[in-house]
């Protein structure tokens, strides 16, 4: 993982309800961190690289997809896929007082990064 990354990730993450966090930098490389044993890194970055590519097919149709959000009865999964095609996903538990605005605010700012 980029130095840059790390240290944008370092300073804001854990927070309550953050399951997970995986990126996929623009040369494939896949970098994770999980906070709940029952999501092993293994599954994140799996996870990650298919999200990718999904974000990566919509372009194919001139669809730009910024922020993708699956919303599942314990969870949501939140990406952020920026131009240059550096992805950062966060996994988030559904619950109440989720963080969910703090997630937000992290994925907008993965977005506007002047570099990965």
């Amino acid at each position: 993982m980029s130095q840059i990354l790390n240290d944008y990730l370092s300073s804001r993450l854990p927070l309550p309800n953050v399951a997970a966090w995986g990126a996929r930098l623009s040369d494939r490389r896949l970098s994770s961190r999980s906070y709940k044993d029952w999501l092993p890194e293994p599954r994140i970055e799996q996870t990650v690289a298919r999200l990718a590519q999904i974000a990566e097919s919509l372009l194919q149709h001139d669809i730009r997809p910024l922020r993708l959000c699956w919303t599942f009865e314990l969870a949501r999964i939140h990406l952020a896929f920026r131009p240059d095609g550096n992805c950062l996903v966060i996994f988030l538990e559904k619950a109440p007082g989720a963080f969910e605005e703090h997630v937000q605010a992290i994925l907008q700012e993965f977005l506007t990064l002047p570099t990965v």
